[in-house]
């Protein structure tokens, strides 16, 4: 099979929003040992600069970074600013949300609106910025980072779970719209992540909580199965067991699904199992 020479394929630079850690992180590694200049985004100054000096060791890649917050409304105008002059030719958008786990109606609505603006806004924004000149070009990929949560509704994580939905519609939609230009356009739906961003969420790994029968992947291994299958969206699951699952979700009825997703979400966070509405046939 014939090597991928990336940055003639999709372009010089690759952008990748929430850069500094966990999966934007893997991303910018691994697109840096192909050849690709990076825009690494995120809020954390400290963070962004030891990503990039992680990523400028291997030689001739050039790495700027820029501490940017992904929900802010001077976003459009920001993007526009750091993109000019650059051949953007690959689009990473892996928002990581710090969104904890609780009834929706127990949270501030401002939280609700935060995801939406990350996870709806801000993968749109990016798409509008960079997308029209990569079609322009005739060449260009975007992932859009997603999450199992978005598959299904589920208790304790409305917010997110529906706007993650969003990000995998998106994805689907643009994967056919862009395509039809020669860009490849890629879902990547991951599962439990040994991220610091779902550790700050609240997510408990090992212990006790090794009964709940999760065992998250590691970052570096979502991000390469994202890369192998660029070509191959609209949505690629990563991970066998994380594959396994969103299989066993297409044959459920769907109140079955948001039970079994909400008995998921009770289990990461240690919550108490949410009971099925009175009255409905799930179990």
């Amino acid at each position: 099979m014939t090597e991928v020479n990336w940055p003639e394929r999709y372009g010089a630079w690759a952008i990748i929003a929430g850069g500094s850690e966990g999966i934007g992180r893997a991303f910018a590694e691994r697109l840096a040992a192909r050849g690709l200049n990076l825009i690494l985004l995120a809020r954390s100054t400290d963070k962004l600069a030891d990503a990039a000096e992680a990523c400028r060791r291997y030689p001739g890649i050039t790495v700027v970074t820029a501490a940017i917050d992904l929900t802010a409304p001077e976003l459009p105008q920001r993007l526009a600013e750091i993109g000019e002059g650059r051949q953007i030719g690959l689009v990473v958008y892996n928002a990581g949300a710090v969104h904890g786990a609780s009834l929706l109606l127990d949270e501030p609505f401002e939280k609700a609106m935060g995801l939406i603006r990350l996870n709806c806004v801000g993968p749109l924004t990016f798409v509008r910025e960079f997308a029209p000149a990569m079609v322009s070009r005739g060449r260009g990929a975007i992932i859009l980072v997603s999450s199992l949560s978005g598959l299904a509704g589920s208790g304790y994580i409305a917010g997110y779970a529906a706007a993650k939905a969003y990000e995998n519609a998106l994805a689907e939609s643009l994967w056919i719209e862009l395509g039809q230009s020669g860009v490849d356009v890629l879902g990547l739906v991951s599962g439990a992540t040994d991220t610091p961003a779902m550790a700050r969420s609240g997510m408990r790994w090992g212990g006790d909580d090794t009964a709940t029968g999760f065992v998250p992947m590691d970052p570096f291994a979502v991000a390469d199965e994202g890369l192998a299958n660029l070509g191959n969206g609209p949505l690629v699951v990563a991970g066998a067991a994380n594959k396994a699952a969103a299989a066993a979700l297409r044959g459920e009825d769907r109140a079955q699904i948001v039970v079994g997703m909400s008995a998921a979400a009770s289990g990461l966070y240690g919550l108490a199992p949410l009971m099925v509405p009175a009255g409905h046939g799930a179990e």
